[in-house]
Parts: C-alpha cells; sequence; structure tokens
C-alpha cells in the first residue's frame, strides 16, 4: 500500500470521510422514509379489494410489523455470523432481486375471491407485491448503524436512529396533505419504485464500503484505532427484557391514546396523526444525543399527568371539550413516551450490540402492537385499554425510578407524589370500569368496533335504548309499545331517506337495500311485500339489533342480513348473476372518523347503479362533523350523469340533524313540489376530481 494512504494528512482524511458519512446520512434517511410511505401507498391499492374493514387495516399493519422483525432479525444474525465480505455479497444480491420486482402494483392474478377468509390472502398480496423491498428497508436502520460504527467509532451513531425516525415523521406529515391529494394511487407506486431504486444503488455502494479490508479503510482514514474492541460485559437477559418492556410499553401507550381520543372523544380525521408524531418526535429527542431526556425533569410531570389523564377519563360527556382534553392527552402521552423512550436511550448499549437491541426495540414494539390490535378486541368488551396503560405506566414508573427516588434525599416529596398519584390511577381506572358497566344493557367488542347498549328516560319521560360505537351513535328506539315501530335519529320523518321511502311506498314488491345495519332503524319503513337487504360488516351489529332492539322483528316487511364489506357482497352477487333491482339502495357509512373510501368512488357508484331499477333512488347519508362528504357525492353523480339534491333536517326528537344526498334518473321524483321545497343548494367543489379507487383526498373534504 503507498505511503499516502499509510499517512494521509488530516485534510485529505477529512476529504475521505465526510463524503462517507453524507452517503450513509442519506440512505439511511431515504430508507427511513421510503418504510413509511409504502405503507399506505399499497394499503390504498389493496383495500377495494378486501373492503374496508378493521381487520383488513390489522392484517396489513401485523404484516409490516412481522416483516420489519424480520428485517432486525437478519441483520442481527449477519453482522454476527456473517463476514464483512460475505454479507456485502448477499445484501447486494437481495436489493437486486428486489429491485426486479418492481414496481410495487399488485397483479390483478393477486385479486382474491370475495368468498374466501381475507386474511390469509392479504398476507399473501402483500408479500407478493412489496415483501421483499419492504424487508430490504427493514434491515436498512440497524445494518447500516453498525456499518458505520466499524467505520466511524468515534461518531455517536444512536443520532443515525433518531435520523431514521425524523424520516418516517417526515414521511407522515408528507402523505396526507403533499402526496395523497396530488397522485393517484398508481402514481405513487411509480415514483416510489424509482425511489427504491435510488436507495437500492445507496445501500449497494454502503455495502460496497463495508465489505472493503479494515486495513485499507484504517489507512484512508488514518489512525483511529478502527472498530476497538472494548472488553465489556455482554447485555444480560434482564438487559433484554428491559429493552422488551419499555419498547412495548410505548406501543402500546400508541395505541391506546390514539384508540381512546378517536373513539371516545372526537372521530376527527387525521387526528390520529397528532399521537404517532408525537410518539416518532419523542424518540428523536431522546436517541438525538443531546440529552433531552433527564429523570430529574420528567418525574414529576409524568406523575401528574398519568393521574391527571386517569381523571380526565372518568368525565361525563357533557364536559369534556376536545380544546383541552385533546391537548391534556397529547402532552401526557408525549411524556409517558418521552419516559419509556428516554429510559431506552440510558440503557441502550455500546455499538457492538446495537443491532440486539434494535431487534428487541422492534420485538417489543410488535408485541405491545399485538397486544392492543390482536388480543384487547378478543379479551376486553370496550376500550379499557387507556387506564389499564395509566395503571401500567405508574407501576412501571415507579420500578425503574426507585433507586433514583430513595438515593435523592431531595426527592421525597417526588417519591410521596409518585405513590399517591399510583393509587389514584388505580382508583380513578375502577371508577372507569364501574361506569363501563353498571346500567348497561349490553356491551360487546370486536375487530370492527366496541358496541356499547345503554337505556335511559328523557325529558319528555320516553324511554330510549342507544346503540353508542364509543362516542358515534348507530341507532336509537323509543321503548313504549306504542312507538316503538317509530323510525328515529337520523331515518326519521323528516329526513332525506324518508322522501325516498314516501315516494317509491306504492311499488309493488318493492326492493330496499341498505348498507349498515346499525339497529335495524331502517326496516320501520318496511311494508307488506317489501325486500329489505342489509349488508352489514360487523357481526355483532346483527346481535345486537335482533337481541337488544326489535326493529327487525317488529317489521311488515322480509328481511335479510349479509355480514362482510357491502361493496365486496354487491360485486360477488353481479359476479354470480345476482341484481338486487333495488328500488331504493341507502348507503349509510360515514358518520366516523375512519370513512370507507371504497364505498364512495367512481367504481362503487357503477357497481351500486347496476343493482338499481331505472326509477331506482340512492340515498347516501353524510352526516359528518367533520367531513363535508355532500359536494363528493355530488362529483360522482355528475360524472355519472346523474341527477343529485341534498335534505338537511333539523333536530327534533326523537330525530337527529341529518344530511342526506339522493343519487337518482328519476324526473319524477325530483320535479315533487314538497321535495323541490326541501332541496338545500349542492355542488361539487370547483376544481374538484371525482374520487376513484385510485384517487381519494379526504384532506379537500374537511370541514
Amino acid at each position: 500500500m503507498s505511503a499516502v494512504f499509510q499517512t494521509p494528512s488530516p485534510a485529505l482524511r477529512r476529504r475521505l470521510a465526510l463524503p462517507m458519512q453524507a452517503l450513509f446520512v442519506a440512505c439511511i434517511f431515504l430508507s427511513a422514509f421510503l418504510l413509511f410511505l409504502v405503507q399506505p401507498i399499497i394499503a390504498k391499492q389493496i383495500m377495494p379489494w378486501f373492503g374496508g374493514s378493521a381487520a383488513v387495516w390489522t392484517t396489513a399493519l401485523m404484516f409490516f410489523q412481522l416483516v420489519l422483525l424480520a428485517g432486525y432479525a437478519y441483520s442481527d444474525f449477519a453482522t454476527r455470523w456473517l463476514t464483512s465480505r460475505m454479507h456485502a455479497w448477499v445484501h447486494v444480491t437481495l436489493l437486486l432481486v428486489a429491485v426486479a420486482m418492481l414496481p410495487i402494483v399488485p397483479s390483478a392474478a393477486l385479486r382474491p375471491d370475495p368468498q374466501s377468509a381475507p386474511i390469509g390472502q392479504v398476507l399473501w398480496v402483500l408479500l407478493a407485491a412489496v415483501g421483499l423491498p419492504y424487508f430490504c428497508l427493514a434491515t436498512t436502520g440497524p445494518l447500516l448503524q453498525a456499518w458505520y460504527s466499524r467505520l466511524f467509532p468515534k461518531q455517536q451513531v444512536y443520532r443515525l436512529f433518531a435520523l431514521s425516525n425524523l424520516a418516517s415523521l417526515v414521511a407522515l406529515l408528507v402523505y396526507p396533505f403533499a402526496i395523497e391529494p396530488f397522485a393517484s394511487s398508481l402514481q405513487q407506486s411509480r415514483v416510489w419504485s424509482l425511489a427504491f431504486c435510488l436507495f437500492a444503488l445507496l445501500c449497494g455502494f454502503c455495502a460496497w464500503l463495508a465489505r472493503r479490508p479494515r486495513g485499507t479503510v484504517t489507512a484512508a482514514l488514518g489512525p483511529v484505532a478502527l472498530n476497538e474492541v472494548v472488553a465489556e460485559p455482554l447485555p444480560s437477559w434482564a438487559d433484554h427484557g428491559r429493552w422488551l418492556l419499555l419498547s412495548a410499553m410505548g406501543s402500546m401507550l400508541l395505541l391506546a391514546v390514539t384508540g381512546h381520543i378517536t373513539q371516545n372523544i372526537a372521530p376527527v380525521p387525521f387526528l390520529w396523526l397528532l399521537p404517532l408524531s408525537l410518539y416518532l418526535l419523542t424518540f428523536i429527542l431522546c436517541f438525538e444525543g443531546r440529552g433531552w431526556y433527564r429523570r430529574s425533569s420528567f418525574t414529576a410531570p409524568l406523575i401528574l399527568l398519568l393521574a391527571a389523564m386517569a381523571w380526565c377519563i372518568n368525565l361525563p360527556p357533557w364536559q369534556v371539550d376536545i380544546e383541552w382534553v385533546v391537548p391534556l392527552y397529547a402532552t401526557g402521552f408525549f411524556v409517558c413516551c418521552m419516559f419509556c423512550h428516554g429510559e431506552l436511550s440510558l440503557r441502550k448499549p455500546s455499538s457492538r450490540h446495537l443491532t440486539r437491541f434494535y431487534l428487541c426495540l422492534s420485538l417489543g414494539g410488535a408485541l405491545g402492537g399485538l397486544t392492543i390490535s390482536a388480543l384487547a378486541p378478543v379479551l376486553l368488551n370496550n376500550y379499557y385499554e387507556l387506564p389499564l396503560m395509566l395503571i401500567a405506566t405508574s407501576v412501571l414508573a415507579l420500578w425503574l425510578l426507585r433507586r433514583y427516588l430513595t438515593a435523592n434525599k431531595a426527592a421525597w416529596l417526588v417519591l410521596v407524589l409518585a405513590l399517591a398519584s399510583c393509587l389514584v390511577t388505580v382508583l380513578m381506572a375502577l371508577v372507569f370500569y364501574q361506569r363501563h358497566t353498571l346500567g348497561i344493557v349490553s356491551q360487546q367488542r370486536n375487530f370492527y368496533a366496541a358496541s356499547q347498549v345503554t337505556e335511559f328516560v328523557d325529558d319528555r319521560g320516553d324511554t330510549q335504548r342507544v346503540l353508542y360505537n364509543g362516542a358515534i351513535l348507530h341507532g336509537m328506539q323509543l321503548r313504549a309499545a306504542g312507538k316503538r315501530r317509530t323510525p328515529t335519529t337520523y331515518y326519521g320523518l323528516g329526513s332525506g331517506v324518508a322522501e325516498a321511502m314516501r315516494y317509491t311506498a306504492d311499488r309493488p314488491n318493492r326492493r330496499v337495500g341498505v348498507i349498515g345495519l346499525g339497529v335495524g332503524t331502517m326496516a320501520a319503513w318496511g311494508q307488506d311485500g317489501d325486500d329489505f337487504r342489509f349488508y352489514e360488516i360487523n357481526p355483532h351489529s346483527q346481535q345486537i339489533a335482533e337481541r337488544d332492539f326489535t326493529y327487525l322483528s317488529d317489521s311488515a316487511a322480509h328481511q335479510s342480513v349479509v355480514i362482510g364489506d357491502a361493496r365486496l357482497m354487491l360485486e360477488s352477487e353481479l359476479a354470480r348473476g345476482r341484481h338486487g333491482d333495488f328500488d331504493v339502495l341507502v348507503v349509510d357509512a360515514f358518520s366516523g372518523d375512519a370513512i370507507p373510501v371504497h364505498l364512495l368512488t367512481r367504481e362503487a357508484l357503477a357497481v351500486y347503479r347496476q343493482h338499481m331499477r331505472p326509477r331506482g333512488i340512492i340515498a347516501f347519508h353524510v352526516s359528518n362533523l367533520y367531513l363535508n362528504l355532500a359536494p363528493v357525492v355530488a362529483g360522482l353523480a355528475n360524472d355519472a350523469g346523474m341527477k343529485v339534491v341534498r335534505i338537511d333536517n333539523p333536530v327534533n326528537p326523537p330525530e337527529t340533524s341529518s344530511t342526506w344526498v339522493l343519487v337518482t334518473q328519476d324526473e319524477g321524483f325530483l320535479s315533487q313540489p314538497a321535495l323541490r321545497a326541501r332541496i338545500s343548494p349542492l355542488a361539487a367543489a370547483p376544481g374538484a376530481k371525482p374520487w376513484t379507487d385510485g384517487y381519494n383526498n379526504l384532506f379537500e373534504a374537511l370541514r
């Protein structure tokens, strides 16, 4: 080797080191950005195939978590057991095969059979479409940091972990506001695939650098004692357990707080972005390397905020104001995650063991996610995760901080507060449980919702039985014998759907399709000779409607309930040559924060029209506090060459305020003087494109 490389000048060493460091930084940032971005891109493409069910989203998230875990396990194994040269060749081969699988556009051959179980098919479609590219991205964080620590042992390698979380945060915020509104799913996939090719090129070059003989790199960078092996004990099983526990706690807190504020407080679209952004931000701050987490600064706020959140979950609904409740939960969640991730940062090992550390973080996150998303709906009949997580965080804080609190004489007051906070949190959780069990007719939960049926006497002396999913009203029935068949809430006598039902009342053998069963209120409009066909994705809804309410059993019409995603079931019926021949089709699935967009696209309307009689009416229920969906329906109707009107109904107990958009080709229906007197102004948003399976934009529909 030449003397130039044996004794380089400081200037030459800097010129060689800085470009190499920049290469690693760029590759890690791009990989984390693409890793986070691919999830909504691919999910939007397959959702029309499987429907908008929560089980599909849960399955997709489980897939990404498992592949991420596999990527971390590969990184840990390869860095420990493969030589640098062998590892580089293996990884470059994986990158080349992944590039050959692009673009990430699911083949039509993967389209599933609607009658088959979806979970296995979702996993297979994701594996075939994006499995290897996602795996390669998942390996990048721990792998490149391990390579980086070998090449630059004096650098703070864990700052690259903070950088990767920053890239994820950027992707999280960019997608809904700067990508989804302006590009179709196909365009997003193609651009993402091009960016992946750039990533593969950068990562391949990093692998080439990592495979170079150590003497060459050492000579090029100067006498820096590269990759010195410092005598230090291996991480113990207790260390591994703490890494797993703290990582799982952060993941479970994220899902518990997100579920509580979006289900029980304010079903606002995009509100889930707030806790997820804070979650990523705490990783950035805790691993950035400047000591943002200090026990002396965060212990007291943690203790007080845990008690405040526990108190807040027991407030009656009329005292809950999102203007202060959501900030309280956001602040409390931020401090809790700073505690979990800060303690993780304080317990991180040296760079020699970073791949094992990241493997434990990934495993803990996956276990926490599966506990909340898969086990909780089976074991708990309501949203009890948040009070349970507040108790768990209180106990964990006492355990991990016990030495700090007892060793510091000045912290005795904080210790007393910590014990009191833990007690208050437990008591408030017990009160929360009692409030959600006493006076309840029934409650049950699955992947789709936590349903709670309550009964009370209103101001007029009428006994009402009500169904809620979280904070969203899904139906109500008057219990008096003479009032049980009265249509209520969104389907009352003054509602928009009432106009369609009255207009078609004299048609012989009237057929009515209803997307969304609720408590079966639409059956109150049934007459002798009518046929009502309900499409409901949640099997618990049918149980509740038949067990706790009497609309179905009291109705004069013949009824049937089809369990499954409505659009998939309608498409399946068409494939079997069965047409609904509906006089009225009611589409009622848009009152929450998670809008099933696949029911509100050009392709969906085309399916509905094939099931309609020539003079049929499609009634969209678009009442939503936070989304203005009426212009979206108007845009679809205009695109299909159909007529559209909007009917608003004010509160008139037992009717709630409602907004209906009626789409039809029947001029006779639209020309009725009584109807024309009720029509509210309606037009598609200027310049807005009709929603399709490949393009939709909830952001433009925000009120």
